[in-house]
């Protein structure tokens, strides 16, 4: 891509993302976005159709440095490494805070979180499509309901309603989609020890 249709698109997506904190709302105008960014409405449109648009392209960006972060770990050469996973988000995260605080607490943005796991599971997937022993087909199921649980539990510690850390829920959410319920339940053993 040209060094200038970047730069553009940078300062675009800047301007989209400054408003969005600014505005705290779902509404933002071409008019507006274009005036931030410092670009006229039709320099825009030779980048974007709609403000929607400049989301999913943000998103996008998002994903794909997850995916270079789970590469450069080494996460699609490994058994799924859930620990890794979790670590790449929180990087992710963290240095989006603010973004992701906002668009958690908005129910306008569900299609962020809808985009976003569809595009990891595509990814994750692709990666694996080798590794696995499952078809395409049931390697999507799997993905999918890892991927749904950890955005929703992501979503909601955002939001401000779960008590713990970022640490501590990149663990909990790893331990939880590696093992499943188990470690959470007593067994039938420690049960007759209570009894």
């Amino acid at each position: 891509m040209d060094r200038r249709v970047q730069k553009t698109r940078a300062a675009i997506q800047k301007a989209y993302l400054e408003l969005l904190m600014e505005k705290k709302s779902m509404k933002m105008t071409i008019t507006e976005l274009a005036r931030k960014a410092n670009i006229d409405r039709k320099t825009f449109y030779l980048h974007y159709d709609t403000t929607d648009d400049v989301l999913r392209d943000y998103t996008q960006q998002l994903i794909s440095r997850l995916l270079s972060l789970l590469e450069r770990q080494d996460f699609f050469n490994q058994n799924f490494n859930t620990v890794s996973l979790y670590s790449a988000m929180n990087q992710i995260i963290s240095d989006n805070l603010a973004f992701f605080q906002h668009i958690a607490n908005m129910d306008y943005y569900d299609s962020f979180w809808e985009q976003g796991k569809e595009a990891l599971t595509l990814g994750i997937c692709n990666m694996y499509k080798e590794k696995v022993l499952v078809s395409e087909d049931v390697m999507k199921l799997y993905s999918r309901f890892v991927l749904t649980g950890t955005l929703e539990i992501y979503r909601e510690w955002l939001k401000g309603n779960l008590p713990f850390s970022m640490e501590e829920l990149g663990m909990l959410t790893s331990e939880v989609s590696f093992r499943g319920f188990a470690p959470a339940l007593k067994s039938g053993k420690q049960e007759e020890n209570i009894a």
